[in-house]
């Protein structure tokens, strides 16, 4: 174990770390875990709001569990990746079922529920019970990879298993709880991905990057395949006044309210052609041609209408490209 590692960076975090973020008021397996589902790909600043108003509305995993997946939607609008949502609904409903409400704290029992890895659930436990975990989310990968020089030369495999070894080997056996968060800390406000502060950080004195100036080296980018395109054709209907929707049933922004979508023949004929949007989801690039349309004599019986008003509001779980266009259509 690299105890001098760890010891620095508990030192750090106890002085320069974050240590009052609302969800670090409480030890409660269930806090950390909507916090920790919350963080993911999303800046704490960002998440903070969201994760006061979740904990106010559903206080315990009970209250989660039994709350309509629509309501829990709306509250989520806004975050983004919106399958985390649905599977944080689904986790609530799988801990009463399977745990009588309680959350657990065992990796084992963690790992089987839905939307927690491996990693996920060690910082779950270590922030719960204090027991030592390695963690190894994109922020402490970042730092070990350039610390040590993992990757290059390697599969992604090998460099994940090799990162793997080396967040086991450099995780203390005590104050895990602190540990855990200054090395997802040192990541996300030192270690960053384009301008690291290599001078602030106190293990900069054996990390490799540092010493070789080959910081943005690490972690070693993956050759990425081109990412796949889709193009959607939709219709705004309205009168000015309001806008009619449908919820998506399907794939993605499954859940959401979206505008209806229009065959290729159905949306030349239009005569006002709206300004085309690009919009990236994790594996797909969408090509969004909306056009503007007058409301048709029959809707159909999945269409709601929905005022400006009601767009604005953050409660309406409506994509964030969507609702942009709303806000300037009407």
């Amino acid at each position: 174990m690299d105890s001098s590692f760890a010891e620095r960076l508990v030192a750090w975090q106890k002085k320069y770390g974050r240590n009052n973020l609302p969800w670090q008021k409480s030890h409660d397996p269930y806090v950390r875990w909507l916090a920790e589902i919350m963080l993911q790909q999303t800046q704490v600043k960002t998440v903070i709001p969201y994760f006061d108003r979740f904990i106010e509305r559903f206080p315990t995993v009970q209250d989660l569990a039994e709350a309509p997946e629509e309501e829990v939607m709306k509250l989520w609008a806004g975050l983004g990746y919106y399958s985390r949502a649905r599977n944080l609904h689904k986790c609530a409903k799988e801990v009463q079922c399977r745990f009588n409400g309680s959350f657990p704290i065992e990796l084992s029992d963690l790992e089987s529920l839905p939307g927690i890895g491996v990693s996920t659930a060690a910082a779950i436990r270590s922030a719960a019970t204090d027991e030592p975990c390695a963690i190894l989310d994109g922020n402490v990968k970042r730092v070990l990879a350039r610390h040590g020089m993992i990757g290059k030369g390697l599969t992604p495999r090998e460099t994940e298993n090799l990162l793997w070894a080396d967040a086991r080997s450099k995780t203390p056996l005590k104050e895990g709880r602190t540990y855990a968060q200054a090395v997802m800390d040192l990541g996300a406000t030192v270690c960053t991905r384009t301008k690291p502060l290599c001078a602030l950080c106190p293990v900069n004195q054996d990390c490799k990057a540092f010493q070789t100036d080959s910081q943005l080296e690490f972690p070693v980018k993956k050759v990425r395949a081109p990412v796949p395109e889709e193009i959607l054709n939709l219709a705004v209907y309205t009168d000015g006044n309001e806008v009619y929707l449908l919820r998506k049933s399907e794939r993605y922004w499954k859940g959401l309210w979206t505008l209806p979508q229009l065959r290729d023949e159905e949306a030349e004929q239009s005569e006002e052609v709206l300004p085309a949007i690009e919009h990236r989801l994790t594996h797909l690039l969408l090509r969004i041609y909306p056009v503007r349309l007058p409301i048709p004599a029959k809707i159909p019986a999945a269409w709601k209408a929905f005022t400006k008003e009601q767009i604005k509001t953050e409660a309406l779980p409506i994509p964030i490209p969507i609702r942009k266009l709303l806000l300037e259509v009407l």
